[in-house]
């Protein structure tokens, strides 16, 4: 297990390193020139070859690519993540705040996610072919297909615009969250009904529940306290993918409802050619999606006694 974790943290310790330095790489590639949006951020206006050659020198971005990358590497390792060129705050503080509402709605999310996709994929399980399960089947099938972009404009229209019943910006309140955590969290939720159906119609087949049902135990009791357990490691493979798509669906659904997570943060970080906190951003991002496909990795062997990580 040791050995097993060490491996997985090394593979996730190169992803990272490759995802930070690809985005260091294109961003040194884009058509505006670093020091010059630093000049005009900074100084205002349009600024001189003076100034602007004094910027490139003050933040070495005359130095040769890999000394820019490594010294921006390892001000990361040792916490000092530098300072937004838009707002002259502490990247650290900033992300910091947009991390705590990211997290929460994708938390809420998630949980949201759980129980209602499970709940639904073991209602139809129970009924296979009855109505139920045929409008559960062609009701996901809908959703998965629907945009997520699409769907978000949709329910503000229908439920702030038309309704009135919910907010449809910001983040003053608990009513702020249920439209995007919807509009986030539909989507997976279809998947994971559909899988669970798939899952447990396969698992009550087998000859172990035959023979509990043929001792007088119920179809409920049998999928919850049977089936259910067995299913586990595909379940925990689904999150990890579900949880990397809500953080990549967040800066979609954060920047049209301004809920200010981490995504929205990115999107304002884009529009003002804000370098560091755009490179900044990208690394949290990759450690989130990382971190949770470890965690997975990790819990399989937890969750079942059969799987050995070795």
């Amino acid at each position: 297990m040791g050995s097993y974790f060490l491996r997985r943290l090394g593979k996730a310790l190169v992803i990272l390193i490759g995802v930070s330095f690809l985005a260091y790489v294109l961003i040194d590639l884009a058509p505006a020139d670093p020091a010059q949006v630093i000049a005009a951020q900074r100084l205002g206006g349009h600024p001189n070859a003076d100034q602007v050659a004094w910027v490139r020198q003050a933040y070495g971005l005359d130095q040769p690519l890999l000394v820019q990358y490594g010294r921006w590497a390892q001000q990361v390792l040792q916490g000092n993540w530098g300072y937004s060129i838009r707002t002259g705050n502490s990247i650290t503080a900033e992300i910091g705040t947009a991390l705590r509402y990211s997290l929460t709605l994708a938390l809420w999310t998630l949980s949201f996610v759980v129980v209602v996709g499970v709940a639904l994929g073991a209602w139809a399980a129970l009924r296979p072919d009855s109505l139920w399960d045929q409008l559960m089947r062609w009701a996901t099938l809908i959703i998965v297909a629907v945009p997520e972009f699409w769907l978000a404009f949709l329910l503000i229209l229908l439920f702030a615009v038309q309704l009135g019943w919910l907010p449809s910006y910001g983040a003053k309140s608990g009513w702020h969250l249920i439209l995007p955590l919807v509009a986030l969290g539909l989507g997976p939720t279809a998947q994971l009904a559909r899988l669970t159906r798939i899952l447990l119609l396969d698992e009550l087949g087998r000859d172990y529940l035959r023979t509990a049902r043929a001792k007088g135990l119920s179809a409920r009791r049998a999928l919850l306290h049977h089936a259910l357990p067995n299913i586990v490691v595909p379940f925990i493979t689904l999150l990890a993918v579900q949880f990397s798509a809500l953080v990549g669906g967040a800066v979609i659904i954060e920047t049209i409802f301004t809920w200010p997570g981490l995504g929205s943060y990115y999107i304002t970080a884009v529009e003002f050619r804000d370098i560091p906190v755009i490179q900044t951003t990208v690394l949290v991002f990759a450690v989130l999606i990382s971190s949770a496909n470890l965690l997975a990795d990790l819990s399989y062997g937890l969750v079942d006694p059969r799987i050995r990580l070795g």
